[in-house]
């Protein structure tokens, strides 16, 4: 127990300095806040789990009890740092979110009042009693679910952000939340596994100090691998990006635009006939002749720019045409032209990915994944079947 105790004691003074360093490294970002505020509510909640399991409660009984509602917090926090990289804003009425951590922290006012002899009582027989009731376990599960509710929620944030950055950008590896999503996965595994070990404590003889106090710590190792993790994310200006849907507010004053309702009783902008035609010349002379795809940082903005539109319509103007994410378009045609470079003698000077950087990649990684996604062959078995 003490081991335990050692290396929970130290994540959590670790935890706390990593959220000062998260709310001094851009005092600006709501996004970074967020992250040390979930940082530091872990490091808090860690701290109360160790003074019960090292015994410490007997010299400091007043601060006993201080983690338990901090677990109330985790979910929402978690929330509102997904939310805030991938929406750009706080979620509405984001308040209601906290009303579990509050009634919690209202029911266990009493215990607040207790004498420090009391409370010392109190945690003799929590602590010390192998034998635990069945609504103490209750509440540990409905904790854990609680957070893992969260999680999922977040998740859904993040696979919904991968499609508005494909909308948006030709190069994502920089800027999407991939590592985050692997860690928010593992999270939702070792929550479930928390719950098993819950269940479990019920049935066998099983301190649940222990129990929390070895969830606790794995629950915290991935919270702030992901604020490492974290730490040198591009955060992508959302507000500026084309979303998934139509805008709700539109522009009259661009000339390319014709207005349609919907069943919703939106009203949405969309290209006529002879505007798709016009433009639709004017993209593929872009592509096949000035060959913008080469363009490593290209965006959906800027190429709407040449096209002189609007992003919304410009983004409408490739689905409409070719059926794919301005994403796919333009890495389809970086694929294309690295296959004819890969089988033409001017450029065996150059290795397989200085062809893939001179067409546009940025990254060995996600050109090799589009690569095998258009040909279904990684780049070096093109290069020999040629």
């Amino acid at each position: 127990m003490q081991l335990l105790s050692i290396i929970n004691f130290t994540a959590s003074i670790q935890g706390i300095f990593l959220s000062y360093l998260l709310f001094n490294k851009r005092s600006e970002s709501r996004e970074y806040r967020a992250l040390g505020f979930l940082v530091l509510v872990m490091s808090i909640g860690l701290l109360g789990a160790v003074l019960g399991l090292s015994g410490y409660y007997k010299q400091f009984p007043h601060l006993m009890r201080i983690g338990d509602p901090m677990g109330l917090l985790l979910g929402p926090l978690l929330y509102l740092y997904i939310y805030l990289l991938t929406r750009g804003e706080t979620p509405k009425r984001f308040y209601f979110h906290l009303v579990p951590f509050v009634l919690y922290v209202v029911s266990i006012i009493p215990f607040y009042t207790l004498s420090a002899e009391e409370k010392i009582a109190f945690g003799e027989k929590v602590f010390l009693n192998k034998n635990q009731s069945a609504l103490a376990l209750a509440i540990q599960v409905a904790r854990t679910i609680h957070v893992m509710v969260y999680v999922v929620l977040s998740l859904a944030l993040i696979k919904r952000f991968d499609k508005v950055l494909e909308k948006n950008f030709s190069e994502i590896e920089k800027i999407n939340l991939h590592k985050c999503q692997d860690l928010l996965r593992l999270y939702v595994v070792v929550c479930a596994i928390a719950i098993v070990i819950f269940i479990a404590v019920f049935f066998i003889p099983f301190h649940l100090v222990m129990a929390n106090n070895l969830v606790g710590l794995g629950i915290s190792l991935l919270i702030y691998i992901l604020a490492y993790v974290s730490w040198g994310q591009q955060v992508v200006k959302v507000n500026e990006l084309v979303p998934v849907e139509a805008p709700q507010e539109i522009e009259h004053q661009t000339p390319f635009t014709a207005y349609s309702g919907n069943e919703n009783g939106r009203i949405t902008l969309h290209l006529s006939d002879e505007q798709y035609q016009n433009l639709s010349k004017r993209l593929e002379k872009l592509l096949d002749h000035d060959k913008v795809y080469l363009e490593n940082e290209l965006s959906l903005a800027q190429l709407s720019k040449k096209l002189n539109i609007v992003p919304y319509l410009a983004s409408e103007l490739i689905n409409r045409k070719y059926q794919e994410s301005f994403f796919d378009l333009i890495n389809r045609h970086r694929i294309e032209e690295v296959k004819k470079r890969l089988t033409d003698p001017a450029f065996a000077y150059l290795s397989i990915f200085g062809v893939a950087v001179d067409c546009g990649f940025n990254s060995k990684s996600s050109f090799n994944t589009a690569f095998k996604k258009f040909t279904s062959l990684t780049p070096s078995q093109y290069r020999v079947s040629k």
